[in-house]
């Protein structure tokens, strides 16, 4: 049996900077919310208490999503496009969306940028989704290569991302 964990040496499905971008400013954007949660005040425009609430439950929510998608994923994580064979998942909450990892992580961007009310995050946030959106593309094009007219027939009936 294989060891479930996170295979890395999969082949980058955009360039390296691109790819580096969209990660590195993820991550920023949510370390960015922790640090003003844990009373940074990163804030230029106030984001009232109803607001924030909202901002970390659709964090909290995308996190949810990321979670499901990586648990139905199972033994098929790589980062990047995969070396070996790998099989379809189109069950769990990939019957309902083709992307719900990068779903989730449009999502906790998401609240992470209206949490923090900042300019910066607002732009790390435009820099993370859409690198991850070129990300997205790229890996739709290696899964119709790969799969044919299973991916055909599974992006007919499942969207993108909702």
């Amino acid at each position: 049996m294989k060891a479930r964990g996170l295979e890395t040496g999969g082949e980058r499905p955009v360039a390296k900077w691109l790819f580096a971008l969209g990660k590195l400013s993820a991550l920023i954007c949510w370390a960015a919310a922790f640090a003003q949660a844990l009373g940074l005040n990163l804030r230029i425009v106030a984001v009232s208490p109803a607001l924030q609430n909202a901002a970390a439950a659709l964090f909290l929510g995308g996190f949810a999503v990321l979670g499901l998608a990586y648990r139905h994923l199972g033994d098929a994580n790589t980062t990047g496009l995969p070396k070996a064979g790998t099989q379809l998942r189109t069950a769990g909450v990939y019957a309902y969306s083709r992307n719900p990892l990068y779903l989730g992580l449009y999502l906790m961007t998401a609240g992470a940028v209206i949490y923090c009310g900042c300019i910066v995050v607002l732009a790390l946030g435009i820099a993370a989704v859409t690198a991850h959106h070129r990300i997205v593309l790229a890996e739709e094009k290696f899964l119709l290569a790969r799969f044919g007219p299973e991916y055909e027939a599974y992006k007919g009936r499942t969207r993108r991302y909702i």
